[in-house]
């Protein structure tokens, strides 16, 4: 009978291991499943900042070009006659 309790309590011992070592094992999995993903969202915020600034970059050249093409001419009124004046002190 000592034998039967024996084996029942090592039994159930190394059950009590697989189950750990297994929730131990899911554990990791999942720790290695969460970085993966937080790592994948990283890049793909990276990729979408990188494309919003060279959208960005490019509506500024656009811009610059606009404004470049721009004919700013300064133009000098000088229609307006002036008779030179003469004080008598």
């Amino acid at each position: 009978m000592k034998k039967i309790v024996l084996v029942s309590v090592l039994g159930t011992a190394a059950i009590a291991n697989a189950q750990t070592g297994l929730r131990t094992t899911h554990s990791t999995t999942m720790e290695g499943l969460r970085d993966a993903r937080k790592q994948m969202e990283v890049q793909t915020e990276n990729s979408i900042l990188e494309k919003l600034e060279a959208q960005r970059m490019e509506d500024e050249k656009k811009r610059f070009r606009e404004f470049d093409s721009l004919n700013f001419s300064v133009v000098n009124d000088d229609t307006q006659t002036s008779a030179p004046t003469t004080s008598s002190f």
